[in-house]
């Protein structure tokens, strides 16, 4: 069973948590290294692997490159979703956000997803 944090302790907690640049990926934490302020968010995406999102036009016109992103927003205390063309957003544009992949969606090793299932 955990146990209840006193305030100082959850302030230290955060304090410590902020310093890192933190970016979720299919449900995966992942923190982000230091001087990657040049990378976007698809050639990230390809470097660690998931490589369904594709280049396509390069300008966010062809829809290769999509990703679903969620963002909580703390003033309306609810989740919104987002399409973001992985090919024009800066990296860490999506710090502390959480970022869909079509890896994420389902794969044949896991189930698909419903619509996966439509299409295939």
């Amino acid at each position: 069973m955990g146990s209840l944090k006193g305030e100082e302790e959850l302030e230290q907690i955060e304090e410590e948590a902020s310093k890192e640049a933190i970016l979720y990926v299919n449900g995966s934490r992942k923190v982000l290294p230091d001087g990657l302020a040049h990378v976007t968010l698809l050639e990230y995406l390809r470097g660690i692997g998931l490589t369904g999102t594709k280049l396509g036009c390069g300008e966010g016109g062809c829809g290769a490159c999509t990703v679903m992103v969620s963002h909580y927003n703390k003033s309306m205390k609810r989740c919104g979703h987002y399409a973001v063309n992985a090919c024009l957003a800066p990296l860490y544009s999506v710090e502390g956000m959480h970022v869909i992949t079509v890896e994420g969606l389902g794969n044949r090793v896991h189930g698909l997803h419903p619509v996966q299932v439509i299409y295939a």
